[in-house]
């Protein structure tokens, strides 16, 4: 081989490598390549490498989701992870989770409460479709992030989450997630809402569920900080399967579909408790509390009422 021909081989060599490399640079990917280094319009030089790498290809490289690399891999504030950002969302990585992608609607909800110093700490699984396909989640080290297009992202955490998950999660009467997890205005306790009701928490009162025309009374009611207080229990049926309630720390809520929903709070609870509930002669609530002309409060049920007047008390009473 004369002299030139090699040289001629060894720049043809040269040049492919160039070619090569220029691909990778520029955003093609060759399948078993370690790094992959992405130019920008810019000229900022980004590169995506090892198992972020690897969750980069699984989510479709440059041409899917997560579009086109931000940044380097870079170390997060605590030491334990590793974060490359990329212009629809980023991808986390520590040695006990995997690299995992938090897309961008994901990621801003997730910033919201703290990033992977927060209280949903590091994710555990990239977002997937829930069971009903209508939706998407996240499940993080403590708590998941609910996604429609409709309701957006919202993180649900703790003692809601449990709540919420014994009831089955978006499938239940509950629904999506509407907020995130959100304090009371009276300060002393948090609630999730979502499509079709609330769940309440107070550390002594625990979480609860309230959801559906019970939720629409509770809110006529004033919420929390009405006379009803915090709900102490979610949703029940009551002994009789006729009818549904929930306790609160002033009073309960009763429903039936032909009486619908009403409160029974204060002396008018006590009353009606101490008779036997729904199972005693009054039955189901069938009014809201109404002032009367005469100075006092009345209260109907099915088959009577309760009145209550100043000075005397609440009495129940049965009709003829």
């Amino acid at each position: 081989m004369s002299r030139s021909t090699r040289a001629r081989r060894r720049t043809a060599a040269a040049l492919l490598s160039a070619a090569v490399a220029a691909v990778v640079t520029f955003g093609g990917s060759p399948a078993q390549a370690d790094t992959f280094r992405y130019t920008d319009p810019n000229y900022a030089t980004w590169t995506v490498q090892g198992a972020i790498l690897d969750e980069y290809r699984a989510q479709g490289g440059l041409y899917g989701r997560l579009n086109i690399p931000r940044s380097n891999e870079l170390t997060t504030p605590d030491r334990f992870g590793r974060f490359s950002v990329f212009g629809q969302g980023s991808i986390y990585w520590t040695p006990w989770t995997g690299a995992r992608t938090v897309w961008a609607p994901f990621l801003a909800e997730w910033g919201t409460v703290g990033w992977e110093a927060g209280h949903l700490g590091y994710p555990l699984t990239s977002d997937v479709p829930t069971p009903d396909r209508l939706g998407r989640f996240q499940v993080f080290q403590r708590g998941l992030i609910y996604w429609t297009p409709w309701t957006g992202a919202h993180a649900v955490r703790g003692a809601i989450l449990q709540e919420y998950g014994s009831h089955g999660w978006e499938a239940s009467q509950l629904g999506y997630p509407t907020t995130g997890e959100l304090t009371a205005p009276d300060g002393r306790g948090r609630f999730n809402a979502f499509q079709r009701g609330l769940v309440y928490w107070t550390p002594s009162t625990g979480a609860h569920a309230v959801w559906g025309a019970i939720s629409q009374t509770y809110a006529s009611n004033g919420w929390e900080t009405g006379p009803l207080g915090y709900p102490l229990t979610s949703e029940l049926p009551t002994p009789d399967g006729i009818g549904r309630f929930n306790h609160f720390e002033g009073g309960s809520i009763y429903f039936t579909p032909w009486t619908g929903a009403y409160a029974v709070t204060g002396e008018f609870h006590a009353v009606w408790s101490s008779l036997g509930w729904e199972n005693s002669e009054l039955g189901y609530p069938t009014s809201p509390e109404y002032d009367t002309q005469d100075g006092g409060t009345v209260q109907e049920f099915e088959y009577g009422w309760i009145e209550w007047y100043p000075g005397e008390g609440a009495s129940a009473y049965l009709y003829e």
